[in-house]
């Protein structure tokens, strides 16, 4: 099986990926030269959308969205819902949902920075799941950070906290201020 680091660096790379898609699609599709050049004062947008992620011809990850505009150097995305596939193409291994979400593009040798907000629910293949109101993924350090409350239930356990941080795995979480309970 594959790692839930490598579904979920795929999650954020996808809404890169998703901005160099619209803008592409969007730019070369017809339509009259008042709304386009509308479109180029105000932004690309795109709504209902749906996006299959595969490598090597194996389904990866789909993401949907009921609407993704590019603004600046900034991807919007709303409704955001995303399934991961590791070891069977018709069976997600996990996933994620967040009301909204935004991809700064990086310059030059920095990497493009993602964050979710609203609603923020991750789910790992090993059935561990997170809630938060907002998550980031650092592509310099390569870990997962929040400063909101989380919550993490994995299994019969339950933690909560203020301050977020973890690899992509779900291997090593740090929740900086932290309450819950663990029964044996």
């Amino acid at each position: 099986m594959k790692t839930f680091q490598s579904s979920y660096c795929k999650l954020f790379t996808s809404f890169v990926l998703l901005s160099i898609f619209i803008a592409v699609a969007i730019g070369c599709s017809g339509g009259d030269e008042n709304a386009r050049s509308s479109a180029e004062r105000s932004g690309t947008t795109a709504d209902k959308i749906k996006v299959y992620f595969t490598e090597e011809g194996k389904l990866q990850a789909i993401l949907y969205a009921s609407r993704i505009e590019e603004r600046d150097k900034s991807t919007f995305g709303w409704d955001i819902d995303v399934d991961f596939f590791a070891d069977n193409d018709t069976i997600p291994d996990g996933g994620m949902v967040a009301d909204s979400g935004i991809v700064k593009k990086g310059r030059g040798r920095r990497k493009s920075e993602v964050s979710v907000f609203g609603n923020v629910h991750l789910t790992a293949p090993d059935g561990t799941e997170l809630f938060s109101d907002s998550l980031r993924w650092n592509p310099r350090a390569q870990m997962i950070e929040s400063n909101s409350q989380v919550k993490i239930v994995r299994g019969d356990e339950v933690i909560n906290g203020v301050g977020f941080v973890s690899d992509a795995s779900f291997k090593k979480i740090r929740i900086k201020k932290v309450s819950g309970k663990i029964e044996q």
